[in-house]
């Protein structure tokens, strides 16, 4: 689709350097324009125009004179997601290796590395990337239960569990502590231990934990105290479009589609919606699911305008289009659309085969590690 010419960071950067001496007076400008590129390649990114992101990493890039900082190993962070995203898996490893060529000792860059190494199916190189991962983020234990999720992922889950053993590596009683030994502890169904966590995270005012325990109790059938620590994250302010699209997937697997779509629908009202192809999907299966063709039409028509190269979803847009109710009376749909609940956008689950299930996100999301930048 495309692909960034960019060999070693170092490299490019060093170039811009040569430069720096003939614009010492620029230097707040260019930063100020690296910036700019940055937030719209964010935008991009998050709208589903991984090229245009692309392109606007690589502008960003060129702005740099002088001493690389965090800003521009955060930069090629949000670079490896763009090219992941966008399919360009050895691309995206390139941009890893380069980040590793500049710092060694780069554990998200490490990690990022092992999840696109799951993509490309070379598991036993994967798993090396992902150890270097943790031996450089000692301190860092949600990457380990990013690395399980990209492993469980991929039927993993038992290689995946050793990484999760070792979050209850990291001693201390802090709220985040505390959280991230709950969720290690639901993701190995051991819910009482998990129940004490995050008790104990909530009481320190994690607004992450009633969102675990809230899965906790779903998974242990207690529909009212699911509810109510779902209800208390949402009332926390904290819930992104990742987390609206976890609680609609949730609610689709138990056949609440109407409940379903609410989260749907706050997800896709956020001000920041990575993961927009993911909620559009499911709001036309919940849509279509509730009878509401229209809806789904709507919804499809959306979705097809903002990913043309998804077949399926055009031939769900076909199959919709005739369920309209100023449809042609008896006229039949065309040989090829796809019936009820038989086909819909970018799979059955929603998320993009393949895509970067970041440490300490919900899946559904496709962003870098924690930002490192301004």
């Amino acid at each position: 689709m495309f692909r960034f010419r960019y060999r070693k960071i170092r490299c490019v950067l060093a170039s811009a350097a040569l430069c720096a001496a003939l614009c010492a007076g620029c230097g707040d400008r260019r930063l100020e324009d690296e910036l700019a590129f940055r937030k719209i390649g964010i935008s991009s990114l998050e709208s589903g125009d991984y090229e245009g992101a692309l392109a606007a990493f690589e502008s960003a890039l060129k702005q740099y004179a002088g001493k690389i900082t965090a800003t521009e190993i955060d930069i090629c962070y949000y670079k490896v997601a763009a090219q992941s995203a966008g399919g360009d898996l050895q691309g995206a490893l390139e941009t890893c290796e380069a980040i590793l060529g500049y710092d060694g000792r780069d554990g998200k860059a490490a990690y990022l590395k092992g999840c696109i190494l799951l993509q490309t199916g070379d598991t036993q190189k994967a798993l090396a990337a992902f150890e270097d991962a943790v031996k450089y983020e000692k301190e860092s234990p949600e990457i380990c239960i990013g690395i399980y999720e990209n492993l469980s992922a991929y039927n993993l889950t038992s290689e995946g569990e050793d990484y999760l053993n070792r979050v209850f590596e990291s001693k201390g009683d802090s709220a985040e502590k505390s959280a991230l030994r709950g969720k290690a502890y639901y993701l190995l169904g051991e819910y009482e231990n998990a129940v004490k966590e995050l008790e104990a995270a909530i009481d320190r005012e994690s607004a992450e934990a009633n969102l675990t325990l809230a899965q906790v109790y779903d998974a242990m059938g207690d529909t009212a105290g699911s509810a109510k620590y779902y209800q208390a994250y949402l009332a926390s302010g904290a819930a992104d479009s990742g987390t609206m699209y976890t609680l609609a997937a949730a609610e689709m697997e138990k056949g609440n589609y109407e409940t379903a779509l609410t989260y749907v629908e706050q997800g896709l009202a956020m001000e920041h919606v990575p993961n927009k192809k993911a909620l559009l999907h499911s709001e036309v299966i919940c849509s279509e699911q509730t009878g509401d063709f229209a809806r789904a039409f709507r919804a499809v028509q959306e979705y097809t305008s903002l990913y043309p190269e998804d077949e399926a979803a055009k031939r769900e847009a076909v199959f919709l289009k005739y369920r309209q109710p100023d449809a042609a009376a008896g006229e039949a749909s065309p040989e090829g659309a796809s019936s009820e609940g038989e086909s819909s956008p970018a799979g059955e689950s929603g998320t993009e085969q393949g895509a970067i299930i970041p440490a300490g996100t919900e899946q559904g999301t496709a962003q870098p590690p924690a930002s490192t930048g301004p």
